[in-house]
């Protein structure tokens, strides 16, 4: 996972558009904003009440401010988790997401 959200996916340009094959946008910030709180996190809780779709929406450059799957290395993220290892952050965030 780290390397298809982190190296293949967060290597594209910041303005590539993301159509998801599910709507889980508002699900999946209810588990955001368990790790992470920031403006774009703000910003998604805001569009999500607004807006029941939200494929194309965003970019990747939205995704790498607000989806902590694509924020391993980010010093926020570790700390949430307790963890410094990419992998490790990895592998925490999906066990939580999926006691969620």
């Amino acid at each position: 996972m780290v390397t298809a959200l982190v190296s293949v996916l967060g290597s594209l340009p910041d303005d590539t558009k993301v159509y998801p094959g599910h709507e889980y946008t508002a699900s999946n910030l209810k588990f955001v904003k368990t790790v992470l709180n920031n403006e774009a996190v703000s910003k998604l809780d805001k569009f999500t009440a607004q807006n029941e779709q939200t494929t194309g929406a965003f970019t990747i450059g939205d995704e790498k401010q607000y989806n902590p799957f694509m924020m391993v290395d980010s010093p926020v993220i570790k700390k949430a988790v307790g963890l410094d290892d990419r992998v490790d952050v990895m592998h925490k965030l999906r066990e939580l997401k999926n006691k969620m």
